[in-house]
């Protein structure tokens, strides 16, 4: 969903709850003049303020980021077809990865929150989300969640990996096997800063996951 949808959705349950905007905007602890904007669509939600509209609105965050009648298995069809290779760019260098180390950083602390458990998430799966969630921002907003806008695949499970053993000497991360695989899991030991996190990131990597 758009800045827009979801403003409008913000709007409609606000409406239905018979809220004005000033008390909207002192649930949420922001000034009337941006839930104004917000409900418009021409100011960007951070994930922080979205879980505010959800709690000030008592409704699952779902209700505010889904598209009605969007089902699992239309996302899940979706993501399937993000896959497709000929969405792998080539890249002069990786150098470009390290800044946006942090941005990185906190998709693979959320993504491996959410899927914690999960015995498949393994790199490569990690990276297939990753690269699903970026395509998926990409073609509604123009530019990638990572921020990493040239790469092919090598290039990026080589920056997953450098990141990840940067986590794992910070204590961020706890390599974990199994008896029954030796490719580790990844338990995160610390939350991701989801302040860097905007509702439309929080959404595509949401579905990219499913």
């Amino acid at each position: 969903m758009t800045n827009e949808q979801i403003g409008l959705r913000i709007k409609e349950l606000r409406s239905q709850k018979g809220l004005s905007q000033e008390e909207l905007a002192r649930r949420v602890e922001l000034p009337r003049t941006a839930v104004t904007k917000i409900e418009s669509g021409s100011q960007e939600l951070r994930f922080r303020e979205l879980e505010k509209f959800a709690e000030a609105l008592d409704t699952p965050i779902s209700e505010l980021v889904e598209k009605p009648h969007e089902s699992p298995a239309s996302v899940m069809c979706m993501s399937s077809t993000f896959m497709d290779n000929s969405f792998m760019m080539t890249s002069e260098s990786s150098e470009e990865y390290k800044a946006s180390n942090t941005r990185l950083r906190t998709m693979l602390l959320f993504i491996l929150q959410r899927t914690a458990g999960n015995p498949e998430m393994d790199d490569r799966r990690i990276a297939d989300t990753i690269l699903t969630a970026d395509r998926l921002h990409r073609e509604a907003y123009g530019h990638t969640i990572s921020r990493l806008t040239h790469t092919s695949r090598p290039e990026l499970e080589h920056a997953i990996q450098e990141t990840i053993n940067e986590m794992i000497e910070k204590n961020e991360l706890t390599p974990v096997t199994s008896n029954r695989s030796t490719t580790p899991r990844y338990l995160p030991e610390t939350q991701p800063d989801l302040q860097l996190i905007t509702a439309a990131e929080y959404i595509m990597m949401e579905k990219a996951i499913l």
